[in-house]
């Protein structure tokens, strides 16, 4: 009895050590490790980097001014600029009323890797935009 008890944690354990490397797998590949930063950057899609565009050429932006800057809907921006607050590529400060959205972060509040990312990404866009 003991043994058929021994037999089943056996399987049960490499069940469970398979289930566990698919799963760190797939997560590998949906999160993969950028080391360029540039390369970092470019993993944001299209939409969210228009208007990460806007808010770096404006420097501070409320969801209204960077909805002129794109010519989409407000709603849209405002989902657009929360996304990337949480992605950790913008601020977000209230003031007053109004919502400001700016590129930086205070640099105790950041990781070392997206200070790099946001650093490397100030002057592509300056040199871009002049």
């Amino acid at each position: 009895m003991e043994t058929h008890s021994n037999d089943n944690m056996k399987v049960f354990e490499k069940r469970l050590q398979s289930l566990e490397r698919r799963v760190g797998e797939i997560e590998s590949r949906l999160h993969p490790v950028v080391e360029d930063q540039i390369a970092l950057y470019l993993t944001i899609p299209d939409s969210l980097r228009k208007s990460l565009f806007a808010v770096s050429e404006l420097s501070k932006a409320t969801a209204d001014e960077v909805c002129i800057r794109t010519g989409r809907h407000r709603s849209i921006e405002n989902k657009y600029l929360n996304e990337l607050v949480r992605a950790g590529w913008l601020k977000r400060e209230r003031v007053g009323k109004k919502v400001y959205y700016s590129s930086r972060k205070k640099k105790e509040e950041e990781s070392p890797e997206v200070i790099i990312s946001i650093d490397e990404l100030d002057k592509k866009l300056e040199e871009i935009l002049g």
